[in-house]
């Protein structure tokens, strides 16, 4: 299996993605999911007329804070932010590009998106 990081950002047209490891490897896509089929097919034409074959891809998607809550634009910034122990106007100052968080708050609110991730993930629905 190869694993890629996918650099994402979103456009008035939906989705852009840069493929890290590979330089001038680009996509786009009018969704998530169709970027990385769109970004697959890419890393395949990229290895087309060469020896090494591509296997099963996976991507890590990459972006910054801005770009993570201008695609999950679903998240209350001040629930999160609660669960996190930050002052809400400064997670939405981050969210919106007028403040830069530091590397450890970086850490701190993806540590919380990755435990609610997981906390989600682990849910059963049941019809009422």
């Amino acid at each position: 299996m190869s694993k890629y990081k996918l650099i994402v950002e979103k456009n008035q047209d939906g989705y852009w993605g840069q493929v890290e490891e590979l330089p001038g490897v680009f996509s786009s896509g009018n969704s998530i999911p169709n970027l990385i089929i769109n970004s697959k097919e890419a890393i395949e034409l990229y290895f087309e007329n060469s020896e090494e074959k591509v296997k099963r891809i996976q991507f890590e998607l990459v972006m910054d804070i801005q770009e993570f809550f201008k695609i999950n634009d679903f998240i209350n910034i001040t629930s999160l932010a609660k669960r996190i122990g930050m002052n809400s106007s400064l997670l939405r100052q981050y969210s919106k590009g007028i403040k830069f968080p530091s590397l450890v708050q970086v850490a701190k609110i993806e540590k919380e998106i990755k435990q609610i991730g997981k906390e989600l993930s682990k849910t059963e629905l049941q019809p009422a």
